[in-house]
């Protein structure tokens, strides 16, 4: 008997409004108005993006069994973007401690830019993908659903897939193999990104 194995990241490429008029048009004009607003929201910004053109579509779902993989994913990334030595965060594997990467916490706090702020910035769920290039993550607040303040990130599917392109060889050269977590949940990421761009839908993270 098999039994599916949990994960602690889902993503998927689709609409950010789930249904369709036709389906139920309370809940359409519902996730419209919340939707044409984050749309607007991104315009401000310099985002160009169509968010309400495709109601209820999905081309293309994943998951990420341990979040510790991307973790130390964006550890390897600041390692190698700056000539660090990489064994030590191998060797720690896909984990993460309570004592959090300097390296990659200061990308977090925007401290320190990175040429991996896209993939570095991804730290779980009330994240998004847009299909679109430009070159600075968005961060828009937004009340959540006990009334609480809370922020959601916006990076550039175009910019994650260039990101990911790069640092796939150079994590190999410098001895990941293809086959760990780390080098696993890039692959997903890469998978997602190309979807996102090809169908114009956003890669929502949750």
């Amino acid at each position: 008997m098999s039994s599916e194995v949990a994960s602690e990241l889902d993503l998927v490429v689709g609409s950010m409004i789930t249904v369709r008029p036709d389906e139920d048009r309370a809940a359409y004009d519902e996730e419209y108005d919340s939707v044409a607003a984050v749309q607007d929201q991104l315009r401000e910004e310099g985002v160009e993006v169509d968010l309400i053109g495709q109601p209820g579509t999905e081309v293309w779902e994943g998951a990420l069994e341990n979040m510790g993989a991307l973790y130390q994913l964006s550890r390897l990334a600041t390692r190698i973007e700056h000539a660090q030595d990489i064994d030590d965060v191998i060797e720690d594997g896909p984990v993460i401690y309570d004592d959090l990467d300097r390296a990659v916490t200061d990308v977090w706090d925007d401290l320190v830019k990175s040429r991996y702020q896209h993939l570095i910035n991804l730290q779980g769920i009330n994240s998004y993908y847009m299909p679109a290039d430009f070159e600075t993550p968005i961060w828009l607040s937004f009340e959540d659903e006990e009334g609480e303040e809370d922020n959601a990130f916006f990076g550039s599917s175009a910019c994650l897939q260039r990101e990911l392109a790069e640092l796939a060889p150079l994590l190999i050269k410098a001895g990941l193999t293809s086959n760990s977590q780390a080098y696993r949940c890039l692959e997903l990421l890469r998978e997602a990104a190309a979807k996102s761009l090809e169908f114009g839908l956003p890669i929502i993270v949750w």
